[in-house]
């Protein structure tokens, strides 16, 4: 297998043009992955991940509001105590 890394522009009818340069590998199967920048239009298109955000940006504030970490005064220590208190699967007695 074979990694090409490349900048495109996904055209409007939802083409990825490879450059010139790579013909010698046109018609040839490929696996790909995406990686695309953060942009308006992009999350616009993922209702699920919007509704996600909102529903987890509601529920920070209302943990927030009620004050439920507040006696916390080092949230490391805290953090490391917790983990330490925790069995952990596969590595009991």
């Amino acid at each position: 297998m074979q990694a090409i890394e490349l900048e495109t522009t996904i055209s409007p009818q939802g083409s990825i043009l490879l450059p010139a340069d790579f013909k010698s590998i046109y018609g040839c199967h490929a696996r790909m992955i995406l990686l695309l920048e953060d942009h308006p239009s992009t999350v616009e298109s993922m209702p699920d991940q919007v509704e996600r955000q909102a529903a987890m940006r509601q529920s920070l504030a209302a943990v927030a509001q009620a004050g439920i970490f507040s006696s916390i005064d080092d949230a490391t220590a805290w953090q490391r105590e917790a983990r330490a208190d925790r069995m952990q699967p596969g590595r009991e007695g």
